[in-house]
């Protein structure tokens, strides 16, 4: 249901998954695989990116009536940001396909994956006008619909789509959320305690059922059965994470790594060698997750002086390992990235901004753009080889309530969420990243500036105003509106229902709720607790 993927320079296995290519020959009339297909496929395989793109155009050039070509090739270009050349392909697609439900649907969920969702909802549409017989062309256009908050329209998508398939479990899950959205409490746990309790239905769904459980014990304040209800969740996730935590073992033991070997010195020459580039207004926003970087986000994202990207995936994942890997520096190191050539960097910094650009479909011009993602933390030390010019925002909260908010919740595997299927690990990877943060923060050259959750909550237009300041950006008042905004527009975090909603205050010290079972870790959290001040 959602998606959240964590950096995978090491091994590209995340990266590979999200490409998501087309089984040759799935659909009748799709065409025929390819040689330079085959090829391609070969090549992201091993991570030869550059090489693959290539031959995916060549192939959709050389045979402009395949299918197969143009949606694996789209694919493969939405993942690494190109998206322009990805939504030219697209639209050919959708020209040559305009009148088969099929390929309008395997076109709407390419549009989803390249950040074009007004494309993908028009795609679906248009399947359920020629066919009631996609299912997931209904469950895609309701996930779409709920994240903009259509949420009426979403539950009569559903039920359009259980009358055509009543054994659709997932869709059964989501007509479960939008009915606790709806404040439907009855109806959607039994529902959600029908699939847990379903020994047919896919570990995920049941894993997902179970995390709502404990949410909806959580809001009656029955602390003991939410606890029970979410381990249950964690188990049928430990049973699956063998290949995931080994990938997320080896990218913090490299990070970790690379934020040791590192001085002030470095920073210091790396902004003095910045100074040879145009300066470019880049921040970033970046901390852990559940520690508030949503709601900030938003509220600076409705300055008409900034734009904010959400959780994207293309500094960690593509421009990082691409300023410093090859065969002879296969880990990031600060003499490795002290060696990076002025040239490429310059390059990749155009890169970095036309990638992001593209993701917003709109250009940034001479607005701040700022790269909210929490797990940002860890490569800050690249970004600010890329950029030294940039700004740091780093949210903080309560790291108990971070490690309880951060358990106490279902995410899909990645390499991020693997730390989080059990308290001590959590935990742990809490006390990893901000002692990272802690030393960076002795180091850099760079600004940086602190904002605090519970300070946020408690007068919002305060701390908005010191995070505008530090910007460069003057007061603007519709910012403490930036929940009208949200009314339009969709949000990638998983927070994005909470974030929707007007401040409240019943997170700040929900861990009290839970105190007895995060007790044993608190000495892994003490020296985050005393050096934030909490």
């Amino acid at each position: 249901m959602g998606r959240k993927n964590g950096a995978s320079w090491l091994t590209g296995k995340q990266t590979r998954k999200r490409f998501g290519a087309v089984k040759p020959n799935v659909i009748p009339g799709l065409g025929v695989d390819l040689p330079e297909l085959r090829q391609a496929r070969a090549f992201w395989q091993l991570n030869r990116f550059d090489d693959s793109l290539r031959l995916f155009e060549e192939a959709a050039r050389k045979y402009p009536q395949n299918l197969v070509a143009l949606i694996d090739g789209s694919r493969a270009l939405g993942a690494r940001f190109e998206i322009a050349r990805a939504e030219t392909m697209l639209d050919r697609l959708m020209k040559l396909g305009a009148q088969q439900p099929d390929v309008l649907h395997l076109a709407g969920q390419s549009y989803r994956m390249i950040f074009r969702p007004d494309k993908a909802m028009e795609c679906f549409q248009r399947v359920l006008t020629i066919t009631k017989g996609i299912p997931d062309a209904y469950l895609e256009l309701a996930i779409l619909y709920e994240r903009r908050h259509r949420v009426g329209e979403a539950l009569s998508l559903i039920e359009d789509c259980l009358r055509t398939e009543p054994d659709y479990l997932e869709a059964h899950l989501f007509k479960a959320r939008l009915l606790r959205r709806l404040k439907e409490e009855v109806g959607s746990e039994s529902l959600f305690r029908e699939l847990a309790a379903n020994e047919r239905a896919h570990p995920m769904v049941r894993a997902q059922a179970w995390a709502e459980i404990a949410q909806l014990h959580d809001r009656r304040e029955e602390y003991e059965p939410a606890m029970e209800a979410m381990l249950k969740c964690k188990g049928i996730l430990l049973r699956r994470e063998a290949q995931v935590r080994q990938e997320s073992d080896a990218v913090l033991r490299h990070l970790r790594g690379l934020a040791e070997s590192l001085m002030p010195a470095h920073f210091r020459r790396w902004v003095e060698a910045g100074r040879a580039f145009p300066s470019k207004r880049t921040a970033v926003l970046a901390s852990f997750p559940r520690s508030g970087t949503t709601l900030l986000e938003q509220v600076l994202d409705s300055h008409t002086g900034l734009v904010s990207s959400d959780e994207r995936e293309a500094f960690a994942r593509d421009i990082f390992p691409a300023m410093w890997f090859t065969p002879a520096t296969p880990v990031p190191t600060a003499e490795v990235l002290d060696a990076i050539p002025l040239e490429r960097l310059l390059a990749l910094r155009d890169r970095y901004l036309d990638y992001m650009s593209a993701a917003l479909n709109e250009p940034i011009g001479d607005r701040v753009h700022l790269d909210k993602n929490p797990t940002l933390t860890l490569v800050i030390p690249g970004f600010l080889r890329l950029f030294p010019e940039a700004r740091l925002l780093i949210a903080l909260r309560d790291p108990r309530d971070v490690v309880i908010s951060c358990f106490m919740q279902y995410l899909p595997l990645n390499p991020n969420s693997v730390c989080f299927l059990t308290i001590q690990r959590t935990a742990q990877r809490f006390a990893n990243d901000m002692s990272i943060w802690r030393k960076l923060r002795e180091m850099v050259a760079s600004p940086w500036l602190e904002v605090r959750y519970e300070a946020t909550v408690a007068n919002l237009e305060k701390e908005a105003r010191r995070a505008l300041e530090f910007l460069g950006l003057p007061w603007e008042p519709q910012v403490l509106n930036y929940r009208e905004r949200l009314r339009r527009k969709a949000v990638g975090s998983p927070t994005y229902e909470a974030v929707s909603q007007p401040l409240y205050t019943r997170a700040i010290g929900r861990w009290k709720n839970y105190q007895k079972f995060l007790d044993p870790y608190l000495p892994i959290l003490q020296p985050s607790i005393d050096a934030f001040g909490y």
